[in-house]
């Protein structure tokens, strides 16, 4: 079964959505020429809304739940340990949104985030291993559900669970919507690779690229 999701947080929500925005922007910048490509256009924006932006993982983690023996008989045990590897995903990303809401206060950062103190608070965290994870994290996902996008039935399941899934909830945030949407961008890219490796290429060489920065200026302080 996925992790069980954690009591609601206490962390300044109208921060954290501007934080999901911020970011949101920064890859926009980042992946252009992705953004702007025919065929990883779309998987862009899935990329930027429904992976690395979780709005609402609590509701994706019921959702799941409530639905995960269905999962489970029509995908097979392989893929449903995907889609848990794709909640554990979810869960850490927003687990590292909400240390980043909390550092920028710490901060006194309450609103209109610049890109100055949010490399800042990146670094304050200090979780430099997380983010590792959350990039592997990333590209295994992305493989996955690329291999799951190539099944021959797929299309047809995920329209039944869809039908199952809204008996439950109709949020945005369901699961099941969101592998649809995940199907409809990722069905027509034939090779995942160079989008993946770009996606860790460019987050790796930024993430390297703050610590350093900001360790060096500690280093000289």
């Amino acid at each position: 079964m996925p992790r069980k999701a954690s009591a609601k947080s206490t962390v300044n929500l109208a921060l954290k959505r501007e934080l999901q925005d911020f970011q949101v922007k920064q890859l926009k910048r980042n992946f252009n020429d992705l953004y702007t490509s025919q065929e990883y256009g779309p998987l862009c924006e899935f990329f930027a809304q429904d992976i690395y932006a979780p709005r609402d993982f609590e509701e994706r983690n019921r959702s799941f739940e409530q639905i995960s023996s269905y999962f489970r008989n029509a995908l097979g045990e392989r893929f449903f340990q995907g889609l848990i590897r794709l909640l554990d995903l979810y869960e850490l990303s927003d687990t590292l949104d909400n240390l980043m809401v909390i550092t920028l206060e710490k901060m006194g950062v309450r609103k209109n985030i610049l890109q100055e103190q949010y490399d800042e608070a990146y670094y304050r965290c200090n979780n430099y291993d997380a983010r590792i994870e959350q990039l592997e994290l990333i590209v295994e996902c992305f493989h996955f559900t690329h291999t799951l996008c190539q099944s021959r039935f797929i299309g047809l399941i995920l329209k039944t669970a869809r039908m199952t899934a809204h008996m439950f909830t109709s949020s945005r945030d369901n699961i099941v919507d969101i592998l649809e949407r995940g199907y409809n961008a990722l069905r027509p890219v034939k090779d995942i690779q160079p989008f993946t490796d770009t996606i860790y290429d460019r987050e790796l060489k930024r993430l390297n690229r703050i610590y350093d920065f900001y360790g060096q200026r500690i280093a000289l302080s």
